[in-house]
């Protein structure tokens, strides 16, 4: 294997450990939005004027995540596509 090949399979380890932790933080952000929202559609925390804020920030992050993922998961994608060829059709 030669030395650009070994680049391509190092980012292409990179690039899936960053989707692996990103997908991990946006889970435990929709479990923690499920968590509020389903206190806030109960009444129990409805009496917190940031609450709402709270589930707005939340929310973004995990959108911003789940692109990211996505985008990240494309890259990714594209890298293996380069490394088969660059192995198995020289």
């Amino acid at each position: 294997m030669n030395d650009n090949t070994q680049d391509i399979t190092q980012r292409i380890k990179e690039l899936e450990g960053a989707v692996r932790k990103a997908r991990i933080e946006a889970m435990q952000l929709a479990a923690t939005l499920l968590t509020k929202e389903n206190a806030l559609l109960a009444g129990t925390r409805a009496n917190h004027p940031d609450h709402k804020g709270d589930l707005a920030a939340i929310r973004a992050r995990y959108e911003g995540l789940v692109r990211m993922a996505d985008d990240t998961q494309a890259t990714l994608e594209k890298l293996q596509v380069e490394e088969h060829s660059r192995k198995y059709h020289r």
